[in-house]
């Protein structure tokens, strides 16, 4: 197991999704995918990471299964049904459900939410996360300029747009200004409820590891937010292009290993110990209340 100087945290995993077909029953298939990550995690010397729920794809119980079967290696951020009569009880319980640390807002999948969140469907799901302290994450790449509405409306509420709000491969192909959204992330720094992920940052590559191309942009990003609000995350399962009924995609030019997603930021000799401390772990405890 490799081990670091600095505690480090995963802000955005998924579940992983074993060798298709699973032949061992469904039963046993939880146990498995916990298995896996903290083999990842250990492997690459990632003290504990943060499971992003995603409904369509995994379901919520796996991922609270995780965080309270190791509550000091898994967290996680759920997505809700923002229709539910009582979401906004079910938001103000996530302070009182062990290892549940927020909620996830998909303005993406399906693409009617990005209307339904501008016609106000998400209005009882904010108020209630403003109110009680629930940090939101927002995946919102084409969509941040609602997310500052969101802001503006909503100032005490605790915002983090995931994957720098950027359409990414390998679900979106890398075309010739995969930045070209980047303007509108950053004008979402005025606005101090605001924080960002870097998940993914990698897959925007096209000159391979270390990622020198990225690091133009990135050091935008760090100018504007500041460190204390960027966190370091890698959505490592979604880069495989391995999920639940879907096979696997072929390489492409930001592929890379979990251990490259880490290091190419670990490594980073412009980034001070202290830069690096904040965006590889600190940030993410503070921000979601993960002590």
């Amino acid at each position: 197991m490799e081990k670091h100087l600095m505690d480090i945290v995963d802000a955005q995993l998924h579940l992983p999704t074993p060798a298709r077909p699973w032949q061992h029953g469904d039963e046993s298939l939880p146990d498995l995918q916990i298995e896996i990550l903290l083999a990842q995690l250990d492997a690459a010397g990632v003290d504990s990471a943060v499971l992003v729920h995603t409904p369509h794809l995994f379901p919520a119980e796996v991922c609270i299964q995780a965080a309270t079967a190791y509550p000091d290696r898994f967290a996680t951020v759920l997505e809700y049904d923002e229709s539910a009569l009582d979401i906004a009880e079910q938001i103000a319980d996530i302070r009182h459900r062990p290892g549940v640390v927020g909620a996830r807002i998909n303005t993406i999948f399906p693409p009617a939410n990005a209307e339904r969140l501008r016609a106000g469907a998400y209005e009882n799901l904010l108020s209630a996360a403003e109110t009680h302290g629930v940090p939101v994450c927002v995946l919102a790449a084409g969509n941040l300029t609602d997310v500052a509405d969101v802001a503006r409306t909503h100032p005490d509420l605790s915002l983090t747009i995931d994957h720098l709000g950027l359409a990414q491969p390998p679900f979106a192909p890398v075309d010739t200004s995969p930045w070209h959204g980047l303007d509108d992330l950053l004008s979402l720094a005025a606005l101090p409820n605001v924080a960002v992920k870097l998940s993914g940052a990698p897959t925007l590559s096209t000159t391979g590891y270390p990622y020198p191309d990225i690091w133009p942009h990135l050091n935008r990003v760090l100018e504007s937010f500041g460190v204390d609000r960027v966190m370091w995350g890698t959505d490592h399962h979604r880069i495989l292009g391995r999920f639940p009924g879907m096979d696997p995609l072929p390489k492409y030019p930001g592929y890379h290993s979990y251990a490259q997603g880490l290091h190419y930021l670990l490594d980073n000799d412009q980034l001070t110990i202290d830069e690096k401390a904040a965006l590889l772990g600190g940030t993410t405890r503070r921000i979601l209340n993960r002590s």
